[in-house]
């Protein structure tokens, strides 16, 4: 009989996505994001940055830390602005458009998996400082 697998992610592996998840989950997220990004009368990259940050939390299942990584923003600043743009122009039909969803899909998962990154190398970097006190 073998051990059952070790993880050390934030989610058990049952719970953990990958983004191509099954339609409905997608459209759901998408759907939630259209109506972030289009409730804000006067937006700003901020809230453009929060929408898309969602976004990546709910297609990739994982929670986002506290503090935003400013690189994250600048090396997707313009990609998150567009996307958002062309939801905003797109109005109430945004949600119908599958090139707005693959494009969403897209963002949230280099958002994720940067984001997962950065926050390994930081952790493991934490480590080695803590080992060579």
């Amino acid at each position: 009989m073998t051990p059952p697998p070790i993880h050390s992610g934030v989610n058990p592996p049952a719970r953990r996505r990958s983004g191509r998840e099954g339609p409905r989950e997608l459209t759901a997220a998408f759907r939630r994001y259209v109506d972030r990004v289009q409730s804000v009368q006067d937006p700003t990259a901020r809230d453009d940055l929060e929408a898309a940050l969602s976004l990546a939390e709910e297609v990739m299942g994982h929670r986002r830390t506290a503090a935003v990584d400013a690189s994250l923003a600048e090396a997707y600043g313009a990609n998150i602005r567009q996307l958002a743009k062309a939801v905003r122009q797109a109005g109430k039909g945004a949600v119908a458009h599958p090139a707005l969803l693959a494009r969403a899909i897209v963002l949230a998962r280099a958002l994720e998996r940067t984001g997962a990154g950065r926050r390994a190398g930081r952790t493991l970097r934490e480590r080695e400082l803590a080992g060579a006190r």
